[in-house]
């Protein structure tokens, strides 16, 4: 496995170029974070030459109970670390992804248009599927104010996934009554919830955005926004900012 000791030294040259960037401790970001966490996690594998380091791109203030791995994410193609040009390759990697995608991303809006530009993310419109992250396309919307619509992908959503997710719960249910599958039980139980819990977050999404109630959308997303700053342990470097759809209140 990479080791942290690894991880400092080949982000040692990056971090003294760029101020708003931090180490934290296999995983580079940048600061402040507000709505949007930029992150390169160093993954690592069994072989500790092999660094594969993940650019990803976290909606802060979606539903905390969603799954992390439904963010935008993409390996940085960077070799072994015992190349002899390893370390300019990753640092040239490095460079061209905080010049793009990462910089760009200042506000919730550029985010947005950078998850339309493919046809496989957040559309949502009759002849194209609904995306597998529609928690994540329904809270920016939220945000954008654009409440209506964020109404419409939550619902769509829930009526394609939560059928089938609790009916895997009450199936797995049925395993815990024998101890010899009691433990695949619970684990069918876990994974169901992990999928419906979301669902519980965007019906509370969806009650306030359908009565029109801008607070307190805001006050939810921020909050959720908070429970993930925790959750990802940057909340030292997070900062409470306003959404765009507080902009007219």
């Amino acid at each position: 496995m990479t080791t942290i000791a690894e991880v400092k030294k080949w982000t040692r040259p990056i971090l003294a170029e760029h101020q708003d960037l931090a180490l934290m401790p296999r995983q580079l970001y940048l600061r402040p974070v507000h709505h949007i966490h930029r992150r390169i996690r160093f993954l690592g594998s069994s072989d500790r030459t092999f660094s594969k380091p993940l650019a990803e791109i976290l909606v802060m203030f979606a539903p905390p109970s969603g799954r992390l791995s439904d963010n935008w994410s993409r390996e940085l193609i960077v070799g072994w670390s015992t190349d002899a040009d390893f370390h300019g390759t990753l640092a040239k990697h490095i460079r061209q992804t905080l010049k793009y995608p990462f910089r760009p991303l200042a506000e919730i809006e550029d985010l947005y248009r950078l998850m339309q530009e493919s046809r496989l993310h957040w559309q949502h419109q009759e002849l194209l599927p609904l995306s597998h992250d529609a928690f994540l396309h329904a809270s920016v919307l939220a945000s954008l104010g654009r409440l209506p619509e964020a109404c419409a992908v939550a619902q769509a959503y829930i009526d394609k996934e939560e059928t089938r997710w609790l009916k895997i719960r009450a199936e797995a249910e049925g395993f815990l009554k024998k101890p010899r599958t009691r433990s695949e039980g619970e684990s069918r139980i876990q994974l169901a919830d992990g999928f419906l819990k979301p669902m519980e977050d965007m019906r509370q999404l969806m009650a306030l955005a359908g009565a029109n109630d801008r607070r307190g959308v805001a006050a939810l997303l921020r909050d959720w926004e908070r429970l993930n700053a925790q959750r990802l342990e940057v909340e030292d470097d997070w900062e409470a900012t306003p959404f765009p759809l507080e902009r007219d209140l």
